[in-house]
């Protein structure tokens, strides 16, 4: 079994992210419960694993107050997807009108052998004629929840539990490495753990080649940028590319040096080292650009099928931009 299902949280007390915890906490603790939940969020943050333990929670048969004692037959099947009253659907592959109609058929049976019926669908929003988005007569009738991207300590957090479970001892660096290169996601950090473990890369080292990231040097890539090398900056993504270097690295890299930068120039950030170098390279208005020219290259090259080609453009769209023109 793979790390992230076989350490995906078995109780609210589990979740990772405190605000969801404490708020799916308060209302299960009530006597009115709604009959509908809408979690919106990010992949890989626990939504269907929350929903799989509201679902315990409302047929565990040992309750004790809102934890569900993970050891009844209901519980127990729950958590091994053969519980008859608890449905997962995948909205995205049973869009039909017949399986909606089979749906609406179901849902007004009585329980099998459980105490309550649960339907838990993911990818809801493709059941409707708005792919982005739930009409407003759904959200209405609906408690949502919404789940952000895991910071970093979460996420850290949670692979300890793993490497506690697995009685592994691995180094906080390596850890930390992992969670800046899962963009938020508990699923992929577990992911990349799990495989971190299987080709021995438990050093920041050897696990930085693994996931593309060793030799993206960011500093020396705003040096460029800023002194606008276009030439070099080509080449140097060309070669990024010939490594087979994850590009989303240097993306978020420029990104997360640019806030930085950002803060900077407002007094915000308390780092004296970078403030001092860095202060005056760029205005303002140059920033402000540079972070919305990079967070839309960010999005495109998720479905580009040359991430190389949309950086490299990006670039020369930046470096043929005069200072003046810069709004």
């Amino acid at each position: 079994m793979t790390f992230y299902l076989k350490y995906r949280p078995q109780t609210l007390q589990d979740l990772d992210i405190l605000e969801v915890r404490e708020s799916l906490s308060k209302i299960m603790s009530t006597s009115h419960i709604p009959h509908a939940f809408l979690f919106n969020g990010p992949k890989g943050t626990g939504k269907t694993s929350g929903a799989r333990i509201i679902a315990k929670i409302l047929n565990c048969r040992n309750i004790q107050k809102i934890t569900p004692c993970d050891k009844c037959e209901s519980c127990l099947a729950i958590r091994q997807g053969r519980f008859m009253d608890v449905m997962e659907i995948d909205a995205a592959s049973n869009r039909g009108i017949d399986e909606i109609r089979d749906l609406r058929e179901k849902i007004r049976l009585a329980p099998v052998s459980g105490k309550n019926k649960v339907y838990i669908i993911d990818e809801v929003h493709m059941l409707t004629t708005e792919p982005d988005k739930l009409p407003l007569t759904i959200i209405s009738r609906c408690v949502r929840f919404n789940f952000r991207k895991a910071k970093e300590e979460e996420i850290v957090h949670a692979l300890e539990r793993v490497c506690s479970g697995e009685k592994l001892k691995i180094e906080k660096e390596v850890l930390l490495l992992i969670a800046g290169s899962c963009d938020g996601s508990f699923r992929d950090a577990t992911k990349i753990l799990e495989q971190a473990i299987s080709e021995t890369a438990l050093t920041p080292e050897k696990l930085k080649t693994m996931i593309g990231r060793d030799g993206i040097n960011i500093t020396s890539f705003m040096e460029l940028m800023r002194a606008k090398k276009t030439g070099e900056m080509l080449t140097e993504i060309e070669t990024m590319e010939k490594q087979g270097k994850d590009f989303k690295f240097l993306l978020s890299g420029i990104l997360d040096f640019l806030h930085a930068l950002l803060l900077c120039q407002y007094g915000v950030l308390d780092d004296k080292i970078f403030t001092d170098k860095w202060k005056d390279k760029f205005e303002i208005k140059e920033i402000n650009s540079l972070i919305r020219l990079f967070s839309k290259v960010y999005t495109d090259i998720k479905y580009s099928y040359s991430p190389a080609l949309v950086i490299q453009l990006a670039v020369v769209e930046w470096c043929k931009t005069p200072k003046s023109a810069v709004i």
